[in-house]
Order: structure tokens, then C-alpha cells, then sequence
């Protein structure tokens, strides 16, 4: 998985630079897109397990079973982005503001400390109470970026691409996270019928 995602992230860039140039132009569609390529990880992952839930069937289950490894994929992929975005600012002479920086920089926090902790070792370390509330937390905290993010831009007056692309990110941002909440309603339900 882990050389797909390095094969698409440089597609993204060689095609960016093809059709944008090397500039800021192309730096920034870069940046972009490395961003829709971890997003759309990152929705999956966010989703795996509602899926097999709601779903049960051998693919929803392999899903479920792949999750660390396509979690480990959207933390590379989405440190790619990052790559790129610095690459875009520097290019452009800029710099983010600083909501961005502290914001954004705790998603990628969050993002590294999900990552460094997607291992057996660091559950029995962490005890699996802290472990699940640190990645709970954390995907939370970066779908709530995404979907601020997208939202924003599908809801602005003259978003920087067609509105479209943000409609479509922001509605499967919200049927991952409806997927999410009918599975753990599920579950309640079960518990409660014991």
C-alpha cells in the first residue's frame, strides 16, 4: 500500500508540474490534490469499521482487518501533502497564518501519534483505554479539519476549483461519519437487549 501511495502522490506532483508548471501554480495543485489523495485514505479508514459492522460480507471484513495498514497509508500520504504545501509556500513566498499553523500542526500531531502507536506493542504500553482514546480523539480531530476545510470552500462565494469537488468531499466526510454513528447505535442497541 505503502508504494501506492508513493506512486500516486508523485503522479499528482509530475502531472501537477506537466499541466501547472514547477511554479506556485504547479506547487499549489500539488498540494491540493496530495490532499484529496490522503483525504480519500483517510475517509476509508474513518469508515472500515461501520462498514463491516452495517455490511458484514468478506470484503467489509477484509476492510476491517487492513485498517492499520490504509491508517499508516493516509499518515504517509498526508505528511506527502505536507511536503507539498511547504513546497507551495516557499515557493510563493508565503507563509500560513497562524489558526492554520496551530490548527493544522495538531492534526499532523495527532496524525504522528496515531501512526507511531498503530502497533500491538504500543497498545499493551498504552493500555487499551488511553490507546483507543488517542486514536478516537485523533480521527475525530482531523476529520473535524477536513470537513472544515471542505465545507468552507463548498459554502464559499468563489471556491479556488469547481464546487462540485467540495460537495462531493464534504458528503462523503458526513456519510463516513453517519456510517460511524448507525454502527455505534447499533452496538448501543445490542448491549441494551442483553
Amino acid at each position: 500500500m505503502f508504494a501506492a501511495v508513493l506512486a500516486g502522490a508523485g503522479l499528482i506532483v509530475v502531472v501537477s508540474a506537466e499541466v501547472w508548471g514547477t511554479g506556485v501554480d504547479g506547487r499549489l495543485h500539488a498540494a491540493r490534490y496530495t490532499a484529496r489523495l490522503s483525504f480519500f485514505l483517510f475517509v476509508t479508514v474513518f469508515a472500515a469499521g461501520a462498514i463491516a459492522a452495517l455490511f458484514p460480507s468478506p470484503a467489509t471484513r477484509w476492510l476491517r482487518r487492513q485498517r492499520r495498514y490504509l491508517g499508516l497509508s493516509f499518515a504517509l500520504a498526508h505528511y506527502l501533502h505536507l511536503a507539498a504545501l511547504t513546497s507551495f509556500f516557499v515557493a510563493a513566498g508565503e507563509a500560513p497564518d497562524t489558526v492554520t499553523i496551530v490548527l493544522g500542526g495538531l492534526a499532523f500531531l495527532l496524525i504522528a501519534l496515531m501512526a507511531l502507536t498503530s502497533n500491538d506493542r504500543s497498545m499493551r504500553v498504552l493500555g487499551p483505554r488511553a490507546w483507543r482514546a488517542l486514536h478516537l480523539a485523533g480521527a475525530y480531530y482531523v476529520w473535524l479539519v477536513f470537513m472544515n476545510s471542505y465545507l468552507g470552500r463548498a459554502l464559499g462565494e468563489a471556491p479556488p476549483e469547481p464546487r462540485v469537488i467540495f460537495v462531493i468531499t464534504v458528503a462523503l466526510g458526513f456519510a463516513a461519519a453517519a456510517l460511524r454513528a448507525a454502527a455505534w447505535l447499533r452496538r448501543r442497541s445490542a448491549r441494551g437487549g442483553e
